[in-house]
């Protein structure tokens, strides 16, 4: 008996690319046993909303899209019982894809297909900001508004470019806020923030670094990385670099993991969500859904725990 499937996809993420490898989709998973249903977003929060609507008459959810599409995906997911929630395939076709280059998914279509096809399923963490769901990122700071502050027309002619171009605009932008983060341990980090980041991934903004820290997508915690203002942009490209390099402390930057945390500002501050805008607040409520949702990947890049 074939497999259900519903096949939901954005048609204007990144190039739109994935219209022209439509086909050829179709016809791999037909060949592999599944019955497949497909579906174009049309606006933003309907991937979000199909998913609710339609996931638990399926025996697996394929999207294709960016970060964002993919964040709506497990929002709707996880608005169902646990019992009546099912897989996940992703097949990444945005811009910088940082959710994809964390778990080894392909950029081309049809090997991230073969990687649903033949791969293995993951139990996956989500992070709840204030009560909402995002995968890989919260983040405030220094050029955190770039993913979604560039235009989509940007993003389509440029590419990754588009981001580099919009960061060097917002340069003088950058100013520090006062910043206090209490974890679940009872740990305080208290300064003047030019960033922080509450992240679950090897890859944010096309920024990686995961193989020094050995982050792991599973196991019930999320890294906060949290760099300090400095007047100096040179200072800060220095952290910014000793981080890469796996350094967890340089110039009072620092990682830390956490289950749960608060973070408090003096001010205001926008924050990003898996690179869409996600509000601003003065206070933040954070903790991790520990095996939240599963995804069906080729390869696992973190050593998360498969099924």
């Amino acid at each position: 008996m074939d497999k259900k499937l519903l096949f939901i996809f954005n048609p204007n993420s990144g190039k739109g690319k994935i219209k022209n490898a439509l086909f050829e989709i179709i016809d791999k998973f037909t060949d592999n046993g599944y019955d497949i249903t497909l579906y174009p977003t049309k606006k933003p929060g309907d991937c979000e909303k199909h998913v609710e609507e339609r996931a638990e008459s399926y025996d697996l959810i394929v999207i294709s899209g960016g970060d964002g599409t993919l964040n709506e995906a497990v929002n709707g997911m996880l608005k169902l019982e646990e019992g009546k929630r099912v897989p996940i395939g992703y097949i990444p076709s945005g811009t910088m894809n940082d959710f994809a280059s964390t778990n080894n998914i392909s950029a081309t279509p049809l090997d991230a297909v073969d990687g649903i096809i033949n791969g293995r399923y993951i139990n996956y963490d989500v992070g709840s900001f204030n009560g909402r769901p995002f995968i890989y990122v919260a983040a405030f700071g220094a050029f955190t508004d770039v993913s979604y502050a560039t235009p989509q027309t940007y993003k389509n002619i440029l590419g990754p470019a588009a981001y580099f171009l919009e960061g060097i605009k917002s340069l003088p932008k950058i100013k520090g806020v006062h910043t206090v983060i209490t974890t679940d341990t009872g740990e305080v980090i208290d300064t003047t923030a030019a960033l922080v980041m509450i992240m679950n991934s090897t890859s944010v903004a096309g920024f990686t670094f995961g193989e020094f820290y050995d982050i792991d997508t599973s196991d019930g915690l999320f890294e906060i990385l949290v760099v300090p203002m400095s007047v100096n942009l040179l200072d800060l490209r220095a952290i910014i670099t000793g981080i890469k390099n796996g350094e967890r402390n340089i110039n009072g930057a620092s990682m830390i993991c956490a289950k749960s945390a608060r973070i408090e500002t003096d001010e205001s501050v926008k924050w990003t969500l898996d690179g869409e805008y996600g509000g601003e607040y003065y206070s933040v409520d954070f903790n991790v859904n520990h095996n939240a949702v599963e995804f069906v990947c080729k390869s696992n890049n973190n050593g998360g725990n498969f099924e």
